[in-house]
């Protein structure tokens, strides 16, 4: 996922099928990351709240009372910081 330093609606519209798609595979991988392949107990309390996160976001997202904008952002954020582990995401489907 590319950060977006200035992000123009007009110009470049995420479609809503990639924002729901984006944040069901991120609350897998977040999902996963927590399960699996975190041993400290500051990174499990972190990967539970960014879960947390996410399932409020989703839930807003869904009524339509958050913006593209910031679903992206928010969801690629806490991507990054849950990418950058060394991982195992084979039984997760990425598309």
């Amino acid at each position: 996922m590319k950060q977006f330093k200035s992000y123009n609606e007009e110009k470049f519209k995420i479609p809503t099928g990639v924002i729901d798609d984006l944040l069901y595979k991120t609350i897998e991988i977040v999902n996963n990351d927590v399960k699996k392949n975190l041993k400290v107990e500051r990174d499990i309390l972190q990967g539970n709240l960014h879960l947390e996160i996410l399932n409020l976001l989703k839930t807003e997202w869904n009524e339509r009372k958050v913006e593209r904008n910031f679903v992206f952002r928010v969801t690629d954020n806490i991507f990054q910081v849950h990418k950058g582990r060394k991982t195992d995401y084979s039984d997760i489907e990425l598309g």
